[in-house]
């Protein structure tokens, strides 16, 4: 019996998860009669809940008849090993514990161990000369084969001086400095705390001559002198010996480049807030709606680039976009797509694409870029180290100073609404 049970049990199984999704589908049935009109089966409805019931009657029987089958065979096979322990364990020095056999004395291991080599001619010659049977060497084996072992374990806790958590020299999270916009604008050094550049207020004309001998094309011209003060960005703080000393990666370099990566983002947001701000003052007839398709996209630059020829005379040569709209344009349509990066790296058509981390989200602008000056301190961001030997310690810091620019207001054009 004990040979089928394995068997057994495995049908019993199946018919126990058959028994709960008959179930199942006769209740679903029942909650769909209930749930209509007038609450009463269909003809073949009621065939189904006949059918159900059946089954549920037929899957009883044959689970208790099986279930009282696993059940013996299982009694039976716990009496079998009893009984076979309870022979192994009839000499002295040894006993039943579980369902193993525990030797207490050593001598009676020792001697279940001789006899039962049969392989050592002397090991056979001494077992003859004591009267061994070979009964009595069947039954050695047998508790042999029983012995109930203990062994030490030994866990992962047990050992951790031997396993050190492991660590992984990286950082993960994103340390970005970029700074696409700045980097993309007319530059100058900055060595003062404030800015100062000329703008042609009114530039001079030339003019056809009406007749010979006669006045033409005399306009003053006029520059004016703008004054822009700068914004000086500093970050502070203070490691300790250890800190410092004990880290890897080293935490005095990861420092540095934090706080580096926040410069960046801050002045970079700093230029975009200046354009942004300017290219609002000529945004284009028809502005982009949040959801335009790639034609109105590129109907939007083309409107742009002109807006930006007719209030100063300038050619644009850029698309600004925050990332979610440089993110929404490649995601129209594959063909859309192809037309965009087709052009290389250049951009749409006779412009480049900057994506600016600094832009509002949904903003696009079209401009020229020299149309923005950016002036800062020469090596901004500047590191800086003080030794505090009294307490151990090091103080950081980091500065730069900065100004962004439009030089000409015509330069930019919006071609999003206003956020």
């Amino acid at each position: 019996m004990s040979a089928v049970a394995p068997q057994s049990e495995i049908r019993l199984a199946r018919l126990l998860d058959e028994q709960v999704m008959n179930q199942q589908l006769h209740e679903n049935l029942v909650a769909a009669i209930e749930a209509s009109e007038n609450k009463m089966p269909t003809e073949s409805q009621g065939e189904q809940i006949t059918m159900y019931r059946e089954k549920a009657v037929s899957l009883n029987e044959e689970i208790k008849q099986l279930a009282d089958t696993v059940e013996d065979a299982r009694r039976a096979t716990e009496a079998s090993k009893a009984i076979r322990r309870a022979m192994a364990g009839s000499v002295d020095g040894v006993e039943v514990e579980g369902d193993g056999i525990v030797y207490r004395d050593f001598n009676a291991y020792a001697f279940d161990f001789f006899i039962t080599r049969t392989n050592v001619s002397e090991a056979v010659k001494i077992s003859r000369q004591w009267g061994v049977t070979e009964g009595d060497v069947l039954a050695a084996r047998q508790r042999l084969d029983h012995i109930k072992r203990t062994p030490a374990n030994t866990l992962s806790s047990n050992v951790g001086g031997l396993t050190p958590p492991q660590h992984i020299e990286q950082i993960f999270q994103i340390i970005d400095a970029s700074r696409n916009l700045v980097n993309a604008a007319r530059r100058a050094d900055l060595e003062r705390g404030t800015l100062t550049y000329p703008v042609v207020a009114t530039p001079p004309v030339v003019a056809a001559q009406s007749t010979e001998k006669t006045e033409a094309g005399n306009t003053g011209m006029v520059v004016d002198m703008v004054t822009t003060t700068a914004s000086t960005y500093l970050g502070g703080g203070d490691l300790s010996w250890q800190a410092i000393n004990w880290s890897t990666p080293s935490a005095l370099r990861l420092w540095f480049d934090l706080v580096a990566a926040d410069y960046a983002l801050k002045t970079e947001t700093d230029a975009a807030t200046v354009v942004s701000a300017s290219a609002f003052l000529n945004d284009i007839g028809t502005p982009l709606t949040s959801t335009p398709t790639f034609a109105e996209f590129m109907t939007a630059v083309g409107a742009g680039y002109a807006e930006v020829w007719n209030n100063s005379g300038r050619t644009a040569d850029s698309v600004i976009m925050a990332p979610d709209r440089f993110g929404y344009i490649l995601g129209l349509t594959s063909d859309a797509f192809a037309q965009f990066v087709s052009v290389g790296q250049a951009g749409v058509g006779p412009l480049r694409v900057i994506v600016s981390r600094g832009l509002n989200s949904g903003e696009i602008i079209v401009g020229d870029m020299a149309g923005l000056l950016v002036a800062e301190t020469p090596g901004a961001p500047v590191e800086m180290q003080v030794v505090e030997p009294a307490i151990g310690g090091v103080e950081v810091g980091l500065i730069g100073a900065f100004e962004a620019a439009v030089v000409d207001d015509g330069a930019f054009s919006l071609l999003t609404t206003a956020s």
